[in-house]
This record gives C-alpha cells, structure tokens and sequence, in this order.
C-alpha cells in the first residue's frame, strides 16, 4: 500500500491519497474512525459513508491497483453540499455527491500512470473546489478536544467547551461526520485503544499498560462489548491491521 500526505493547500481537510495493488483477490479492512473516502477501481467508483463497524472491501480485480482520497473526519462539506446523515454505514456510487468536480474523474485518474500524477490530478481538482462555506469553527474545536481526551468527554462539557447546546452540536455532528457526538467519541475511544495496545504490547487485563490501555473503559467486558459493536471481536495480536492509520499517526 502507498500512501502520501496532500499539498499545503489541502492538508487541513485531505487526511491523505491511498494506493493499494492487488495481484490476487482480497480484504481491504476499514475500521471505524470518522473519516471519509472516495474510492476508484478501474471499473468502479464509489464514495464510503461514515461506518460504525469494520468495513470489508473486496479487492477482486487481479493485478490492477485501487486509488482513494482519503478526507478528515468533518471535512467532506468543504467539497461536497451533502448531509453526511444520510450516508452512514452505507457505500454509494459518487454520483450520490452530484459534484460537477466528479465527472470523469475515474477515467482521468486511470488515464495518469504514477501513483503522484494520480495525486497532483485530484489536488489541483480538489483545491479549485474546496470552500471555507462548510467549515465551522466550533466543530473544528470539538473534534479537537475528542481527540485530546482521546474519546472520554462527555457531551455536555464539550458543548460547554465549544460554547453551543449539546443538541445543536450533535445536529452539526450528524450532518458534517454522519456520527452522534457520542458515537463518533466511540470510535476515537476505540482507536485510541488499538493504538495504545499495539504500541506497548498484548494487555489481557485492565489497566495494565502505560500510556492509559484502558482508553476510558471501565474493565473488560466493557471493552469486549465496545468490540463487537464496531466488529472487532478479536483481540488480534496483528492489532495494527485493524488500526485507523489516521489515529495511528496521532
């Protein structure tokens, strides 16, 4: 897999440009984290709502490679006029986001060769359509005080934080991210989790480790259940396979 950072210009809103090849069938893991991706095979393309549980994607082209652009959690309305409410756990064709930036994009990207014309292609594309008309000060100032806490804030002292009603910040949350305040705190919770566990090694009970294992919950069953609802039941010595690379480099 090759990944690649964006240019100055997008680096706020573009997490980064993917490119996996496959030279036979397989999984492509996704793991739950907020983030969004447009998603190009060379027969397909398609744009990933904001998932709840671990998202198998089937590479089955044979010798061919996958590209994707890879957005931040809440940046998606800075491109696109779409409620991202309406696209959770779900896989849709990109003509769900009825962006004029999107025609023939998948014969343009498949028309550049290297991985980096793929990428300067989509900056140059992605720069001319980005807008400060879907940015939102306050919820760039939530998500910011999700990630310090790494998931353990609860709702009403974030609204009180952010300066809004917890109601309105979860109607923001819903449209922006696709996720509830809570839910979305979930998921950087679990990440952190995996992160923490990877990093200092396998842990059986809690707390155990440095640097907070236990990532804000309460023993191990609590945990456990966490798992099976974002569809991680096992606790996989291979953990950093079903690590959000975007937490990872937190």
């Amino acid at each position: 897999m090759k990944l690649a950072r964006p240019c100055k210009a997008l680096e706020s809103t573009v997490y980064a440009f993917v490119q996996v090849r496959t030279d036979k069938s397989a999984i492509y893991p996704i793991v739950p984290d907020g983030t969004n991706i447009l998603f190009f095979s060379s027969c397909r393309e398609s744009f990933g709502g904001t998932q709840s549980k671990i998202l198998e994607i089937p590479l089955t082209i044979p010798d061919s490679e996958y590209f994707g652009i890879w957005f931040y959690p809440g940046a998606m309305r800075r491109f696109f006029n779409i409620d991202l409410s309406e696209a959770s756990d779900t896989i849709f064709e990109l003509d769900f986001l009825e962006a004029p930036v999107l025609r023939n994009l998948h014969e343009r990207i498949y028309d550049e060769v290297s991985f980096e014309n793929r990428i300067s292609l989509c900056e140059r594309l992605l720069t001319k359509t980005q807008s400060n008309a879907g940015f939102i000060a306050y919820l760039d100032h939530a998500l910011s005080q999700i990630y310090q806490s790494g998931g353990n804030i609860s709702v009403e002292k974030l609204a009180d934080r952010v300066g809004c009603s917890s109601r309105h910040l979860n109607r923001i949350f819903q449209l922006h991210i696709g996720a509830s305040i809570k839910a979305f705190s979930q998921m950087v919770r679990m990440n952190s989790f995996l992160n923490n566990k990877y990093r200092y090694g396998t842990c059986s009970s809690f707390p155990a480790l440095p640097g907070q294992c236990d990532s804000g919950f309460f023993d191990q069953s609590h945990l456990i259940r966490s798992f099976k609802k974002q569809g991680l039941q096992s606790l996989s010595p291979f953990v950093q396979e079903f690590m959000s690379d975007f937490y990872n480099s937190k």
